[in-house]
């Protein structure tokens, strides 16, 4: 039996880049003919999401494969320490270049998940010196990365995904969940809150995304586009129907 790789990528939540980046590593065999996965590299594939969903890194599981021993790792811990020092401390580019290296290392749920949502929850609590500059290169980074990969699955013609922001409890966290999204395969448009509710006609998905809740207004606007048939849904941390208008969203 053999697998493709969008086949491969829905049954382990890996991305591409991890794929690419764990055949190049030695981690997965390399395909003996065409794009078709045999069902041991589906083995493999799972097993290097198992073995990075504690925040393991390509080194520190080659190194343990080597000697023989259990995989020595800070975890999660240790790779937001890296992110900090570089906020703090790195150029522009090696804090990108950083950036890339852990999204191909972690599967796209893993790497937003567990490592930049607390991350970017983290910094909002931090009130040290400096923290207000911390939090806008993280946001700014996060915008930035958000972009390059829609503009990379453009180019993919993966599959198209409008986000529309309908309230937000902090400005970084819908883009988190566009990046989110993108591992998963989708081409993300991140819209400001549009006060008429319309259809997504260039998208085959289309999501509202509800960090600080959703006004009575916009929640039937919502439920008429549903009986119409239309591909909305509703997502985000709070999707809780208020009473009073929440604070419109202003999208980088």
């Amino acid at each position: 039996m053999t697998y493709s790789s969008e086949t491969i990528c829905a049954l382990s939540g890996a991305a591409p880049v991890n794929l690419k980046r764990w055949s190049r590593s030695g981690f997965i065999h390399k395909h003996a003919s065409g794009h078709s996965w045999t069902y041991a590299q589906l083995q493999q594939v799972l097993d290097m999401t198992r073995l990075t969903s504690q925040g393991a890194t390509i080194r520190e599981i080659r190194t343990a494969q080597a000697s023989a021993h259990p995989i020595r790792t800070g975890g999660w811990a240790a790779r937001r320490g890296d992110m900090i020092w570089q906020l703090e401390f790195g150029s522009e580019q090696s804090l990108s270049v950083l950036l890339r290296k852990l999204s191909s290392n972690f599967t796209g749920d893993d790497f937003v998940l567990q490592l930049l949502l607390p991350l970017n929850q983290w910094l909002r609590d931090d009130t040290r010196a400096g923290a207000n500059r911390r939090l806008e290169r993280f946001h700014l980074l996060m915008v930035a990365y958000a972009g390059r990969l829609t503009r990379l699955a453009t180019r993919a013609a993966a599959v198209p995904l409008l986000l529309e922001n309908v309230s937000e409890k902090n400005n970084t966290e819908i883009w988190l969940e566009a990046i989110r999204l993108s591992g998963q395969g989708f081409c993300v448009e991140v819209r400001p809150f549009s006060a008429v509710l319309h259809p997504a006609s260039a998208h085959q998905h289309h999501l509202l995304w509800c960090g600080a809740g959703i006004t009575e207004l916009m929640h039937q606007h919502y439920l008429t586009s549903l009986d119409k048939g239309h591909p909305v849904l509703l997502c985000g941390p709070d999707r809780r129907v208020h009473h009073l208008y929440p604070q419109l969203p202003a999208v980088a």
